[in-house]
């Protein structure tokens, strides 16, 4: 598909909690942000609301007042020291939209005011906050008729499947195509994505039956997890298999995502939400000359084809023709709940805090 990809309803209502949850100040500072704030790791009830000292924008960031923020699992693993485990006391998140507040040295005068949404990459963004600082090169302009849940919902897992479906494996009409977690935020992205890029068969494993009506409503085939899982899909492509997988399991799942791939058939890891996956035994892929492949996102290489992924991304989001689901949105203090709900694989889309 070149260095983008072309040719792909909003989603249901969320549903809004009333602000709630009490906080500890930790800072003198005399004009104090509020913003969850984790002093060790453990349980979801670490994530603890306090007031720190409003960051500055250092040359190429902005300073950007958070309307809504975006939940991810990584942070859930981040909190219990399992991945990448920051240094303690530690602000989580790294995705948000909202309003450009501040610049810092050689940002763009039209940055100030503006709409934005963002995924950064950079460790030292802290998102559960009232405001954050932020590279400016993460920056999508949000439009005035997309709201900031939305726009918060939108880049990590929208750039992610748009790199899944554009550059991790090739994918043409006519193949059968497998995503784990169908229902979840990148899953469900995914599946629209692949569907109406490619034309592509889509089956979506889905961890219960509430989950299955939505992602036959997105155009994939719904298929539980359970024992019998590989003997099911395999049934429904007549005993072939699927030509690739796309796994954000790993452990649970990674040798049913072997077993049911055909002959010359990928597998692409692209997140472990059950734990580290295992080594791959590389004659053991012989007999049905299989790939094994990992996908990350990294706007460093090939920038420009980010640039564009961007811009497509709102462009499909805005004609509805990519639906964005949000499973919930919660105030910041109830950032506990959101990372229950996360690991207890309750959502359907994406969640939200609101500061």
């Amino acid at each position: 598909m070149g260095e983008g990809c072309s040719g792909l309803a909003l989603g249901p209502k969320p549903l809004v909690s009333p602000i709630g949850g009490r906080g500890k100040r930790i800072s003198s500072y005399p004009f104090p942000m509020r913003a969850i704030v984790v002093d060790r790791f453990g349980p979801p009830d670490v994530l603890v609301l306090g007031e720190i000292p409003e960051p500055s924008p250092g040359p190429g960031d902005v300073l950007v007042r958070l309307h809504s923020i975006g939940v991810n699992f990584s942070e859930t693993e981040r909190r219990r020291g399992v991945y990448d485990p920051p240094q303690m006391p530690w602000i989580p998140g790294r995705e948000g939209a909202g309003v450009v507040e501040a610049l810092g040295s050689g940002i763009d005068p039209s940055w100030q005011g503006a709409r934005v949404a963002f995924w950064s990459p950079s460790a030292a963004t802290a998102t559960y906050a009232e405001a954050a600082v932020v590279p400016v090169s993460a920056l999508f302009r949000l439009p005035d008729d997309l709201s900031f849940d939305l726009g918060a919902a939108l880049p990590l897992q929208g750039l992610t499947a748009y790199g899944l479906a554009c550059f991790a494996a090739p994918l043409e009409a006519g193949q059968v195509v497998l995503v784990h977690a169908a229902a979840g935020g990148i899953g469900s992205l995914l599946v629209q994505m692949i569907a109406h890029l490619y034309g592509a068969r889509v089956l979506g494993t889905v961890s219960s039956p509430a989950k299955t009506e939505r992602v036959r409503e997105l155009g994939a085939e719904p298929f539980l997890y359970g024992p019998r899982l590989v003997e099911e899909v395999l049934a429904a492509t007549g005993r072939r298999g699927v030509d690739v997988v796309f796994d954000s399991v790993g452990r649970e799942t990674q040798a049913a995502s072997l077993a049911m791939l055909a002959s010359y058939g990928r597998l692409v890891f692209y997140g472990d939400a059950s734990g580290p996956t295992e080594p791959v035994s590389i004659p053991s892929l012989h007999s049905r000359s299989l790939s094994v492949s990992s996908f990350g996102l990294n706007f460093q290489v090939k920038p420009e084809r980010w640039i564009r992924a961007r811009q497509e991304l709102l462009e499909w989001v805005r004609s509805g023709t990519l639906r964005l689901f949000l499973h919930e949105v919660l105030p910041l203090g109830e950032a506990a709940e959101a990372h229950r709900c996360l690991e207890e694989r309750r959502n359907q889309g994406k969640l939200v805090l609101r500061p």
